[in-house]
């Protein structure tokens, strides 16, 4: 019997959570005996129960007994770190389970190996699978964060089919792609713990940024605004979502979070937003900010996955898309109608300097 479409369904489970997991691994968990799956969960809450404890929980009664003759697979190492909801090591230890299988080992500080040290200590026969390509790609995040020290950074844009992300003419609402790209877009928003949006945007667009498009929860607003632009008055300072806000100098009034970045939209100042960030609890950044933002970020190489739309409406002119860097990696395609969704990956990616 082969490990891997049993493991294939871990990356799965693990890639339905949403940004309520925080800065927390995306991990999925499958209990199997003798062939048959006989319970599955993954971890949908930051500080609640992890992958392996609602795997566990979802066995029914008439194979509880199975549990101590299967074999439970998880898409990253289980944790030895007692935290918010108990150490998985001991959880596995303790009904008896006596193989795991796993994709990749967790880099978190304190983990990172030790879960595996432990298990096998204590007789647990333990099979890895660090080459795994789904779950390596479904644990990408946690490695962003715990050996780069900021989030996991989506980029996000749309363009007109002669390249531009907003017309040259004073409008007050227009739409670059058509509905099925923006419900994408908000299962996007939905997967992110926070979305970063600049000034310029949140005066000229007044966006709400979050889910109306797809149910799901929505994402921490995170203004970066370091010429003061926002003036509190704008729609997203009136929902319950208080934005995180960084600007110029102090402005308590506008936001129930603020922090200073300075005057300039440089890399110093984006190791401060992304390093306060993931402080915060938010691991996973969606950027849809304008060319400004979205050129701050690709020069500083703080990013890791891009989803460019591209639609059919031409402006003639109008305020340029940012150009990706030739080092990216084409790493999917897809038509949504008349749409084109491009994913990029930076194979550059950057860890945040010393300051």
């Amino acid at each position: 019997m082969s490990d891997l479409p049993y493991l294939l369904r871990c990356a799965d489970l693990a890639d339905r959570a949403d940004g309520r997991v925080g800065n927390s691994p995306r991990v999925g968990a499958v209990l199997v005996h003798q062939g048959r799956i006989i319970g599955e969960g993954l971890h949908h809450v930051a500080g609640r129960a992890h992958a392996e404890v609602n795997c566990l929980a979802s066995v029914a009664a008439a194979d509880r007994a199975l549990v101590s003759q299967s074999t439970l697979y998880v898409s990253l190492e289980p944790c030895c770190i007692a935290g918010r909801s108990g150490a998985c090591t001991d959880l596995i230890r303790r009904h008896g389970i006596p193989t795991v299988v796993i994709g990749q080992r967790d880099a978190t500080p304190g983990v990172a190996g030790r879960g595996v040290e432990l298990l096998r200590a204590a007789g647990v026969t333990v099979r890895e699978y660090p080459d795994f390509a789904p779950t390596a790609r479904v644990g990408y995040g946690r490695r962003v964060m715990t050996e780069r020290g900021r989030p996991h950074v989506t980029l996000k844009f749309a363009r007109s089919a002669d390249g531009f992300l907003r017309p040259a003419r004073s409008v007050t609402e227009y739409w670059i792609t058509n509905p099925l790209s923006r419900r994408a877009v908000h299962r996007q928003r939905a997967r992110a713990a926070a979305i970063l949006v600049g000034g310029r945007t949140v005066t000229d667009d007044d966006p709400l940024l979050n889910t109306r498009f797809f149910p799901g929860p929505s994402p921490r607003p995170v203004v970066l605004d370091p010429r003061d632009r926002v003036r509190g008055t704008e729609r997203l300072f009136a929902t319950d979502r208080a934005p995180l806000l960084f600007s110029g100098q102090p402005r308590p009034e506008v936001a129930a979070h603020n922090v200073v970045v300075g005057p300039r939209l440089d890399q110093a100042a984006l190791t401060q937003v992304l390093g306060e960030v993931l402080r915060q609890g938010y691991g996973y950044l969606l950027v849809e900010g304008g060319t400004s933002v979205l050129r701050a970020f690709l020069e500083a190489g703080y990013w890791d996955e891009c989803h460019r739309y591209t639609a059919p409406t031409r402006f003639g002119t109008g305020l340029p898309a940012p150009a990706l860097p030739p080092a990216v990696r084409l790493a999917a395609q897809a038509w949504l109608r008349d749409d084109r969704l491009e994913v990029f990956h930076n194979d550059l990616p950057a860890s945040l300097p010393t300051v």
